[in-house]
């Protein structure tokens, strides 16, 4: 069967073919677009998920500035935390690697935390409250030079 449009004639096989793949376009299109959901976890649940660091393959970075300490465990630390993206070559090549970010009070964790979101991370933490909040929950700090 035909349609006549503007002087054209349009097969509905191709018509329907076309339809079909507008939509399975749109499908991909909104699963890439999908927000990447950052877990902001209290002392508490970072711990537990520290706890884990090497079954989960967790990648923990400080980016506080100036150093004033840092978490046992963490790979590595990033002070120019307004620019992410220049150090990329200290961070994890997978970008599904679960990765913990913090800074003493979460301020500059959470800049960075956006970062690394547009660098295309997927699995990301944050210590809401950095290390303050960790600190008050009685859990140590490495060479914490902070009250």
């Amino acid at each position: 069967m035909r349609l006549r449009n503007r002087n054209k004639f349009i097969e509905i096989d191709t018509l329907e073919k076309l339809m079909k793949t507008a939509i399975l376009l749109l499908i991909v299109l909104a699963a890439c677009a999908q927000e990447v959901q950052v877990h902001n976890l209290s002392p508490q649940q970072a711990k537990e998920l520290l706890d884990s660091k090497e079954e989960l393959n967790l990648f923990v970075l400080n980016v506080h500035t100036p150093y004033e300490g840092k978490l046992e465990g963490t790979d590595t630390i990033i002070e120019d935390w307004e620019h992410i993206s220049v150090h990329h070559d200290q961070l994890p090549k997978n970008k599904q690697t679960p990765i913990l970010a913090y800074c003493r009070s979460g301020r500059m964790s959470i800049s960075a935390v956006e970062q690394l979101k547009k660098l295309g991370y997927t699995n990301i933490y944050h210590l809401d409250g950095g290390m303050r909040a960790w600190s008050a929950a009685s859990f140590s700090v490495v060479d914490k030079k902070f009250e």
